[in-house]
């Protein structure tokens, strides 16, 4: 992949593609360079505006939660409540409808989950999606989100 061509992650949150009404300002171009630059990070709206601001663009808390939002809403950036009921923002792993997270009840960090695992996972939820569908329900989102004990917190436990 040449400097010129995006990443498959990077690819959905590209600028010309905004959803329909959202002006590509400074703010939203410097909100996907940033998610785009660390796909892997669970960003809070705290986490967003304050990178922002040392990124030298002066946003509110309004309108990055707005962003946040309006991203979320149009499928470029997936929304999640943590144990701690606080939200958090994360581009789209694949473009399946299903979101498996991992977080630590001591740590609170989000980890990804292994391919085999992830994909056991995701084998069981589409079999359960597809009865929720027999059953006339037709979810376009859904999110796993599993707790316990990351291995480091795990390993200061025993």
């Amino acid at each position: 992949m040449s400097a010129r061509t995006p990443s498959t992650t990077t690819a959905a949150l590209r600028v010309d593609a905004l959803p329909a009404g959202m002006r590509a300002t400074r703010a939203t171009k410097a909100l996907l360079a940033l998610v785009a630059a660390q796909p892997d990070m669970q960003w809070s709206a705290a986490d967003v505006q304050a990178r922002l601001q040392k990124m030298g663009v002066d946003v509110n808390r309004v309108t990055t939660y707005r962003l946040l939002d309006r991203l979320a809403a149009a499928g470029r950036l997936v929304k999640s409540v943590d144990s701690e009921r606080l939200t958090r923002y994360s581009v789209p792993t694949h473009a399946e409808a299903l979101h498996v997270r991992y977080e630590c009840t001591d740590c609170h960090q989000v980890q990804a989950l292994d391919e085999s695992a992830d994909a056991q996972i995701a084998h069981a939820m589409a079999q359960y999606l597809q009865t929720l569908q027999g059953q006339g329900l037709a979810p376009s989102q859904s999110e796993l989100r599993l707790q316990g004990l990351c291995a480091d917190c795990k390993s200061g436990h025993l």
